[in-house]
Parts: C-alpha cells; sequence; structure tokens
C-alpha cells in the first residue's frame, strides 16, 4: 500500500514515523512515505489502496467529487492537547508591524501559499479576512516561502497554518520574529485518509493510529511533529470545511 504526505516538509518526520510504526504493528505491505503532489491526487484517489496525509479542504473536494475516499484520524496540537482536533489560520505580519494591529493597517501587500489552501486562503478569507485593507495578493506557493518573504519584507502580511507554524518554527527559529496580526478559525484538523473502500482496513487503522500516544514509542513519533494524539474522525467532522470554502469561493479569482 502506498503512502503519501501533502502537508509540507515541516511535518514529514512526524507523518514518517507514524507510517512506520503502522507497518510493524499492523504487518502491513506499507510503502515508505513520500510527498505527493496535489495535481496527482485524484489519479491517487482513484487507484490502489493507500494512506494519505491530507489538508480537509483537498479531501471534502476529493471526496465530494465521489472518490472512496475516508477520514481516519486527525491531529491534536501539542500546544492546546485539551482540544479537539483542529487548528487555525494565523495571519502573520512582517517584524516592522510587531506593535500594529490589523484595524490600523491599510495598503498592505498580502502573501498567499495558493487560492486552494485552507489555512492560507480559504479558511481566513472564508472567516471575514478584510480583503480592502490589502493593495496587492502575491501567490508565493507555500507557507516557508510566505514566512521567508515576510523576513525579507518583501510582503506585508501571510495567512499561516497554525499547526504547520509549530513545527517550522522548530527548524527556523527566525520565523518568531513574525508577529500574529489576526487569527481565523478554528478548521478541523487535516485527516489520515485511506483510499479505498475496505471497511475492516479501515478500522485497523483507525485503532492502530488512535492509540499511539498510549505507549513510549508512539507518543515519540507524535512528538516529531508536536502532536498529543490522534482522534478518530467522521465525514461530517469536515462540513465546517466544506461551509467555508463555500462562503470564499465569492473572493476566489
Amino acid at each position: 500500500m502506498r503512502a503519501y504526505a501533502f502537508l509540507g516538509d515541516a511535518l514529514l518526520v512526524y507523518q514518517s514515523a507514524v507510517v512506520d510504526l503502522l507497518r510493524l504493528r499492523l504487518g502491513l505491505d506499507l510503502d515508505p512515505l513520500v510527498a505527493g503532489d496535489l495535481a496527482d491526487l485524484d489519479a491517487i484517489a482513484t487507484g490502489d489502496d493507500a494512506l494519505l496525509f491530507l489538508c480537509g479542504l483537498p479531501y471534502v473536494r476529493t471526496r465530494d467529487r465521489g472518490h472512496p475516499v475516508t477520514p481516519l484520524v486527525a491531529p491534536v496540537s501539542s500546544a492546546a492537547p485539551e482540544e479537539r482536533p483542529s487548528y487555525t489560520s494565523l495571519l502573520l505580519g512582517r517584524p516592522g508591524l510587531a506593535e500594529a494591529t490589523l484595524e490600523e493597517l491599510t495598503e498592505l501587500r498580502l502573501g498567499i501559499n495558493g487560492y486552494d489552501s485552507m489555512s492560507g486562503w480559504v479558511l481566513p478569507v472564508g472567516s471575514g479576512l478584510p480583503l480592502e485593507r490589502f493593495a496587492t495578493t502575491t501567490v508565493t506557493g507555500g507557507h516557508r516561502l510566505s514566512m521567508e518573504a515576510l523576513l525579507r519584507g518583501e510582503i506585508d502580511a501571510a495567512p499561516i497554518d497554525s499547526m504547520l507554524l509549530v513545527g517550522e518554527l522548530a527548524i527556523t527559529p527566525a520565523f518568531a520574529a513574525l508577529p500574529v496580526l489576526a487569527e481565523y478559525g478554528p478548521s478541523p484538523s487535516p485527516p489520515v485518509v485511506l483510499v479505498g473502500g475496505d471497511a475492516d482496513l479501515a478500522e485497523r487503522l483507525t485503532a492502530t493510529l488512535e492509540s499511539l500516544h498510549q505507549d513510549a514509542e508512539g507518543r515519540a513519533a507524535l512528538a516529531l511533529g508536536r502532536m498529543a494524539r490522534l482522534e478518530r474522525m467522521q465525514d461530517a467532522d469536515y462540513d465546517l470545511t466544506r461551509a467555508c470554502d463555500r462562503r470564499a469561493a465569492a473572493c476566489t479569482p
């Protein structure tokens, strides 16, 4: 069975460790995790069984196109271990805006990782990001690229996935200099998704994933991504994602 990650390099080490534990504990013929390209998602979702670490937005769009994808679990951040699986979109500013509030600013240069990004566009815009305060919008191609552009002063603000930011800070501490201008959400956490309709396999994977935090080896794997645990999810948990996508569509080029 193939395994793909679509959530950025900062989380690959944790996701790879989780895949390795699944292979060992379930005796699955599970390939090593590889980084996936969203351009290939439809082909992957119509192929053989696969395990995906996927953002909620492409999950619901793929599911609603009729492809056989099922959410199994989603992560709970170690920064908020008492909460349900969720994250927010943090509108970060360049370092020179550390003392400013969004209400005081106009003619800003906005950077986004892409118009198909939940945390980078759909969640903030669908939750009230005041687009009238921005004079330009630049597509950077990734959250890390947006934060690097903020540090260089090439843009003034960029919406960033709060869960991904924790991992990025461990790699690039300089990102801590970027102030939070606003926060949007929450949204359900990105799910671990099974491609294929095998209900027995889905249950075996889910039961193993949601129990990882119960032993030291599992907790060590989760800690690589700053995750407290993985919780069982249903498709209906992502109805909020669908609603946000509909609202943001009116502002999306």
